[in-house]
C-alpha cells in the first residue's frame, strides 16, 4: 500500500486530565468548522439510506457498505463516533479528528463485528489518521478513482453515530484548502454530510475512493474533503506523527 513507508506506533492510553480540553478541532478560519465527535445515539431514529438511481445498484451500495466502519472513540471526555474506510485487509483511514483524544478506539464493521484499534498515527499535515485493528477487514477500498468538478459522488458513512448512510451530490469545484486548515487542494462537494460522515470515504460513480470526508463549510453547508491525491502529497511533505493526547488535539 501506498503509504505505509511509515511505521504505526501503538495507541496510547491517556490518563491525565482534562483542562484545557479544545470541545471541537482548531479552526484557521470563521468560515469553515470540521464536525465534532458526536455523543452516540442509542438508536438511529431519523437516520435513513439515502436512495439516488443512479449511484444506489445493489452492487455499489454492498460495496459502500463494507467498505466503510464506525469509528468509536473513548477519551477523557467520553465516547464519541465517526467513520472510517479500509485501505488494506488490516489499515483503515479517517481523519486526525476523529481519533484525537483517545485512550482507546474501536471499530463496528457491516456484518456485526468489533475490532480494536491495536495501532495508530495521523498525519502532520492535514486531518487524516491511520489505524491499524486487530482482525481482517471486509473489503479494500480502489484508490484509484477521481474527482472532477462536476463528478457524481456519494458521501458514506455514520452520520450522528446512526445507521450507514449514502447520501449523492456532485463535485462543486476543487479550491485551494489552506482557509480549511489543509495546505493543499480539497472538494467541495454538496451531498449531505453531517458530524459523524467525518473519516468516511467519497466515492465516485464506479465504488472508488476519491476522497475522504473531514468537515462542512459554514458558509455555504458543503462537504469539504481531502482528495487522495491530496493526501499522497502531504504524507510525502511531513508523513505522520503520534495520535496527540486528550487535552491536546
Amino acid at each position: 500500500m501506498r503509504w505505509f513507508g511509515y511505521l504505526l506506533l501503538p495507541v496510547v492510553l491517556v490518563v491525565a486530565g482534562c483542562a484545557g480540553l479544545a470541545s471541537e478541532p482548531p479552526s484557521a478560519s470563521p468560515e469553515s468548522l470540521a464536525p465534532p465527535l458526536e455523543e452516540e445515539v442509542p438508536a438511529a431514529e431519523g437516520i435513513v439510506r439515502v436512495r439516488v438511481p443512479s449511484l444506489a445498484q445493489d452492487g455499489f451500495e454492498r460495496k459502500a457498505d463494507r467498505l466503510t466502519v464506525r469509528v468509536r472513540n473513548l477519551s477523557c471526555v467520553g465516547v464519541g463516533t465517526g467513520s472510517g474506510f479500509a485501505i488494506d485487509d488490516r489499515t483503515l483511514m479517517t481523519n486526525r479528528h476523529v481519533v484525537a483524544g483517545a485512550s482507546e478506539l474501536e471499530v463496528n464493521t457491516w456484518d456485526g463485528r468489533t475490532l480494536r484499534v491495536s495501532a495508530a498515527e495521523v498525519g502532520v499535515l492535514g486531518d487524516v489518521a491511520f489505524m491499524e485493528v486487530d482482525g481482517e477487514l471486509p473489503v479494500v477500498g480502489d484508490l484509484d478513482g477521481s474527482a472532477p468538478t462536476g463528478s457524481e459522488i456519494a458521501a458514506v458513512g455514520y452520520p450522528l453515530g446512526g445507521a450507514f448512510t449514502i447520501a449523492e451530490g456532485v463535485v462543486i469545484d476543487r479550491i485551494p484548502g489552506d482557509a480549511f486548515e489543509v495546505p493543499g487542494e480539497i472538494v467541495r462537494i454538496n451531498a449531505d454530510v453531517q458530524p459523524g460522515n467525518s473519516g468516511g470515504p467519497l466515492l465516485d460513480n464506479q465504488g472508488r475512493v476519491v476522497a475522504v470526508v473531514y468537515a462542512i463549510e459554514i458558509a455555504t453547508g458543503f462537504g469539504l474533503a481531502i482528495p487522495i491525491d491530496t493526501v499522497d502529497e502531504l504524507l510525502a511533505r511531513a508523513g505522520t506523527t503520534a495520535v496527540p493526547p486528550c487535552g491536546y488535539e
